[in-house]
């Protein structure tokens, strides 16, 4: 099961679900990360192992 966390270390609109991906990943050790859409704000979410 995976848990999702707003990314800590993004900053601004998150337009690239690959670079999020990347980023969730090497800087913040989750399985994996995608951008959402939340309370109209493109945001990248890290996906990490509950």
């Amino acid at each position: 099961e995976l848990c999702e966390k707003a990314s800590k270390t993004w900053s601004g609109n998150c337009g690239n679900t690959g670079h999020c991906d990347n980023q969730c990943k090497s800087w913040e050790g989750a399985a994996h990360g995608a951008c959402h859409v939340r309370n109209g704000k493109h945001m990248c979410f890290c996906y990490f192992n509950c």
